[in-house]
């Protein structure tokens, strides 16, 4: 419950942000509408069960007058993690997806700060025994939930159609089943890093 509480406030604040935004750029958008799509590339390093651990993951959308990125993501395990669940060994997998929205801050330097919030959702598989990736039906323990991600970047120009982020976020993941997986063992700081790619 205290989890689902801070996921609303946090929707709320960003909600409220993005209205903000959308309503002062209102204006120029009714005069001309420029829209570029995006892709990222991302590497995102974060804690679970106490061990160290990545997502590889994607993003695409487009980018609304400059500043607006819009669009969807997906992140996964590219193997699975070996920890201590409840005093068993197992081996676990991860994966999530959902939509996105980030505000990029220009100014005159090749550095450009930003905020975004990632909403989705996720799903968690893990046994005793090593499986073999996406073949995760057979596995003993299956769990599905919501996530929410706010975070905070750094974009690096380095070209006109090519950018280096670097972030930090904070996840939160909600789901009913406490017995097995506790929310503590998955909330945590990530370190993103991810090559974005844009249209000229």
């Amino acid at each position: 419950m205290k989890n689902n509480r801070i996921i609303i406030i946090l929707l709320l604040i960003f909600a409220s942000y993005y209205c903000i935004c959308a309503q002062e750029a209102k204006d120029s958008l009714e005069i001309k509408t420029k829209l570029k799509p995006f892709v990222t590339l991302y590497h995102q390093h974060h804690d679970f069960f106490g061990k160290a651990f990545s997502f590889q993951g994607i993003e695409g959308g487009v980018i609304v007058q400059r500043n607006l990125y819009l669009g969807v993501y997906g992140a996964i395990f590219a193997s699975n993690l070996k920890v201590e669940v409840n005093n068993d060994i197992r081996y676990v997998w991860i994966g999530q997806g959902g939509v996105n929205a980030a505000y990029v801050i220009h100014g005159k330097s090749r550095f450009h700060p930003g905020c975004q919030l990632n909403m989705g959702a996720f799903t968690l598989r893990h046994d005793v025994n090593d499986f073999v990736l996406f073949e995760t039906d057979q596995v003993s323990y299956k769990l599905n939930g919501l996530i929410v991600s706010p975070q905070i970047f750094g974009e690096l120009i380095i070209t006109k159609w090519f950018k280096i982020r670097t972030g930090l976020s904070y996840n939160l993941y909600s789901f009913k089943d406490n017995l097995k997986v506790k929310p503590s063992e998955l909330n945590h700081v990530s370190f993103t890093f991810g090559l974005v790619f844009q249209s000229k």
